[in-house]
């Protein structure tokens, strides 16, 4: 009896934690990365949509974008000025005091009524203390503003990655709860041991007969026997590496990583017909579990064509 609680409730605990808390949280990292695999200009322009909710308006979208990075966006509500700063950064890299600091700078030399920094890098202490009133966003805030934005389909991707990935992990803490629970259910007797322990020993291990199916003994080897030969876990990661580094090598292709783990994104140097898209899933049909995977191709900066998502092969 007290094995099987110890079983159900560290199991149930478990579940709840991963469902509720820990598949949000991949949710939001994978989120990020993809927000930090983004160019600028489309970065920029999610987190003005998102502040357009917020009763922000751009004076001028396309003429600001124009100036690059280095230049603050002009916004207005209530007739009042504000400056936007967006900075493109890795989602694991850290935003230092001194961009906060231009960003406040800016704001003083205009006379504008406050500062806005947007970003998917980190942004430490000592540089929040720097932005003073100005509005910082990072991590889960950006998230949280941005990401009703997004097209519906990523966000799809995003949740499904990220509940598949809670299921995988729901099913390991269940194996170590049966371990668990088989572990305490044996653990009285072995405290008790045998009536008469100086005339009996047990048999080394490699002699000792093994246990007919069915039994106790049968039954607490089974979760063992389970956990001792998993799936190699560097094996996916392995492909996804020789995926990226087959399809960097396409004349046509300036950059390529694993937004999410079933999208890969491409920036395009050009172009591309069907018979280039075609290079890329051959060469993802090399391997049963990528060959499903999203493609997000990346039009290069001067050309006209918008973001498209495909699919070399179905499930």
């Amino acid at each position: 009896m007290i094995a099987t609680v110890v079983v159900v409730l560290s199991g149930a605990l478990a579940t709840a934690y991963l469902w509720l808390v820990r598949q949000r949280q991949a949710e939001t990292a994978a989120g990020i990365d993809a927000l930090a695999g983004m160019r600028w200009r489309e970065f920029s322009r999610l987190v003005i949509e998102a502040l357009h909710a917020r009763g922000f308006v751009a004076e001028s979208v396309e003429q600001t974008l124009e100036h690059g990075p280095q230049a603050e966006i002009r916004l207005m509500r209530e007739g009042r000025t504000w400056l936007l700063a967006c900075k493109q950064a890795g989602a694991r890299s850290r935003l230092g005091a001194a961009s906060v600091r231009e960003l406040a700078d800016a704001v003083r030399f205009n006379g504008a009524a406050g500062g806005i920094l947007a970003t998917p890098a980190r942004i430490d202490a000592e540089a929040r203390k720097a932005g003073g009133e100005m509005e910082l966003y990072d991590g889960t805030a950006l998230w949280a503003l941005v990401s009703q934005m997004l097209p519906s389909s990523l966000r799809e991707d995003l949740t499904a990655s990220a509940r598949k990935r809670s299921i995988r992990e729901i099913v390991i803490t269940w194996l170590g709860a049966i371990v668990l629970g088989v572990a305490v259910g044996f653990l009285p007797a072995v405290m008790q041991g045998a009536p008469d322990t100086a005339q009996v020993t047990a048999p080394p291990l490699a002699q000792r007969p093994s246990a007919a199916p069915g039994t106790p003994a049968a039954q607490a080897n089974e979760p063992a026997l389970i956990a001792a030969a998993p799936a190699d876990p560097n094996r996916e990661q392995f492909e996804r590496g020789e995926v990226i580094h087959a399809i960097s090598a396409l004349p046509w292709v300036e950059r390529v990583l694993w937004s999410t783990s079933s999208t890969l994104f491409i920036q395009q140097r050009e172009d591309v017909q069907e018979l280039h898209v075609q290079e890329v899933c051959a060469v993802l049909n090399r391997y049963e579990s990528l060959r499903a995977s999203r493609l997000q191709l990346q039009p290069p900066a001067e050309s006209q064509r918008t973001v498209r998502f495909l699919q070399c092969s179905s499930y």
